[in-house]
């Protein structure tokens, strides 16, 4: 039984923390640590972390100074001594058989990398993959999944890493959305991942302000073109998977525009040029799909019906899916769009 450590990034989620501690402490794999990197100042996840540690000798608490989840992540890193590593966030959760399923393929396929399909926790309901299939996949293999999107993506968190692949490996200080640029080098290290599609990691959403999304979007966007760089450089004959990846990245920010009021021609022209550049190719890859082609052409020759579309679709899924901290007046927004209740 190889050991594994979790490194977990505890600040500001003492609402959530105990949720997530206790799914960890009842993993039916037992040979685990779980390095609780908590920001100092928290006083309330401090005493959770701490009571954790009381009860179960597997807890190691870090309390440092609040530097950001790329400096946390790192002090996890240094302190973690197991054979495999992984992440879980401070207000997410685990189910119980998480890491075992994770190690459990990794060592039946020789991985490098095992990874499970993820939930989407809302205060109201949970949407995920009930389905469970395995796949095990090259290097190449599996960036073209990440690409077209038929499974996981770049996330750190829904991931089970050998020890040896963090070798030289850091996440970058100061840097947003850095964990796509370090899973991306991850994979690039790796000869063989394995990949279960139940989904087995709980995401908890919540919403922001529509500035900060946009803020974050965009900068998802710079670390999406940086990260597309390297795999053009690795794997030419991806070029049609990362064309169509950057397409939909692009509406994604402009259908965030318009969600929140901010879009415009000018506002938004470096997104919108770029879909259009680039929508001749994509309609004709045979990968993508007839509903992502169909927004693609509305979003370039018949904006008011992708205007309709954008807003009264987010207005229905807000309806079923209710977020667990919301920061933007969706009604409001909706109402000045002319999208009635």
């Amino acid at each position: 039984m190889p050991k594994v450590s979790i490194i977990v990034i505890i600040y500001k989620v003492g609402a959530y923390l105990s949720q997530c501690l206790e799914s960890l402490m009842n993993q039916t794999y037992e040979n685990i640590e779980i390095i609780c990197v908590v920001g100092k100042g928290d006083i309330v996840c401090e005493q959770i972390c701490e009571e954790y540690s009381k009860k179960d000798s597997r807890f190691v608490v870090l309390v440092k100074e609040p530097q950001g989840t790329a400096v946390a992540r790192n002090q996890g890193l240094e302190a973690a001594g197991g054979d495999f590593i992984g992440f879980v966030d401070g207000d997410d959760y685990a189910a119980s058989d998480m890491i075992e399923v994770m190690v459990e393929a990794a060592l039946r396929t020789n991985a490098q990398i095992s990874i499970v399909g993820k939930y989407y926790a809302y205060q109201n309901c949970i949407d995920g993959d009930t389905a469970n299939t395995e796949q095990i996949l090259n290097c190449e293999q599996a960036f073209e999944t990440i690409l077209y999107q038929d499974g996981f993506f770049l996330h750190i968190w829904d991931k089970l890493y050998r020890r040896e692949l963090f070798e030289g490996i850091r996440f970058p200080v100061g840097k947003l959305v850095e964990d796509r640029q370090i899973a991306c080098k991850l994979l690039m290290q790796a000869d063989t991942i394995v990949y279960n599609s139940a989904s087995k990691y709980y995401f908890r959403v919540s919403e922001d302000s529509g500035s900060r999304v946009e803020k974050n979007l965009k900068l998802s966007l710079q670390a999406d073109y940086e990260f597309c760089d390297m795999i053009q450089k690795r794997f030419p004959g991806l070029c049609e998977a990362i064309e169509f990846f950057l397409v939909y990245e692009n509406m994604s920010v402009i259908q965030n525009s318009i969600l929140f009021g901010t879009y415009s021609k000018e506002h938004d022209r470096e997104y919108l040029d770029y879909v259009r550049q680039h929508a001749k190719n994509t309609f004709a890859n045979h990968r993508v799909s007839k509903s992502i082609k169909l927004k693609m052409l509305l979003c370039n020759y018949c904006q008011p019906v992708f205007h309709y579309l954008t807003t009264s679709r987010r207005k229905k899924f807000l309806k079923n899916h209710i977020s667990f901290t919301l920061g933007a007046d969706w009604e409001s927004v909706f109402s000045k769009q002319g999208v009635k209740s």
